[in-house]
């Protein structure tokens, strides 16, 4: 069994250059499939959480995010997930999490976070259990 590593540790060492964010999504149907990659940091995760609250205002509240190409995220990052996925219960909707890197994925199990979204290894089948 591989010792386990400080979250700190982990976070520090994907740290980017630049600290941006870009998010690209199509609609599937009833769904939005979001596609995020780089830095998941505060600055960031505002932004994009400003985008996802207004098109869920306009009652699109199946949520799908690919984090397959995050190299970095931060406390607000992970904050940000746990807000929207309230919201999006709150709001009747859903939320599902696809393509976690192993970086990501071994932060979401330190955290415990694994046990709290429902997490696919692909879109489509995110997509079908919708």
């Amino acid at each position: 069994m591989r010792p386990q590593r400080p979250l700190q540790f982990l976070i520090s060492i994907t740290r980017r250059r630049k600290n941006v964010l870009t998010v690209q999504y199509r609609s599937v149907g009833e769904t939005d499939l979001y596609f995020l990659e780089g830095s998941f940091n505060a600055v960031e995760a505002a932004k994009f959480r400003e985008d996802v609250v207004k098109r869920m205002e306009q009652g699109r509240i199946k949520l799908i995010l690919n984090l397959g190409g995050i190299d970095f995220i931060d406390s607000a990052g992970l904050g940000f997930l746990v807000s929207i996925l309230k919201t999006t219960v709150k709001m009747g909707g859903q939320l599902r999490l696809s393509h976690l890197t192993p970086l990501t994925q071994e932060i979401f199990q330190m955290t415990k976070l694994d046990r709290v979204f429902t997490v696919d290894d692909t879109d489509e089948l995110s997509v079908r259990s919708i």
